[in-house]
């Protein structure tokens, strides 16, 4: 009876050491930060926000590397707006301009979730530069 009792007691430290490196490891939460950080890290950065004011496009940024929700610093809950980075498209061409790109990438707040679309473009057209031969 005694060598049941120890048998199951290391079946159950066992399991719960498993779950604990499952959860660890391989959870839904973990496996969408690695996913990120490889994205960023290879330069997956193609993505679109748009915002729309009266169903009238009133700003763009290009290039956005990705949004992320707000966290308190001291805080385990979210905040209500999400921020990213990227180029600001001025002339709302879709084109990324010269002075655009000079600018470099901007933060940028999104306060209200039913203001702006993200989208990711496979391409996004730029301007080329003029060489001067001499």
């Amino acid at each position: 009876m005694k060598n049941i009792l120890i048998g199951v007691a290391i079946f159950l430290a066992i399991a719960i050491g498993l779950f604990s490196i499952y959860r660890l490891f391989f959870a839904p939460e973990r496996i969408n930060l690695i996913s990120r950080t490889i994205e960023t890290t290879l330069g997956f950065d193609n993505g679109v926000v748009e915002f729309y004011s009266g169903g009238v496009l009133v700003k763009r940024f290009l290039k956005v590397e990705k949004l992320t929700t707000a966290k308190g610093t001291y805080e385990k809950t979210t905040r209500p707006y999400r921020f990213g980075y990227g180029y600001i498209d001025l002339n709302l061409d879709g084109v990324l301009n010269k002075n655009e790109k000079k600018l470099g990438k901007v933060y940028f707040e999104i306060p209200s979730p039913r203001d702006y679309v993200y989208y990711d473009a496979k391409f996004i057209p730029e301007e080329k530069e003029e060489k001067i031969e001499k």
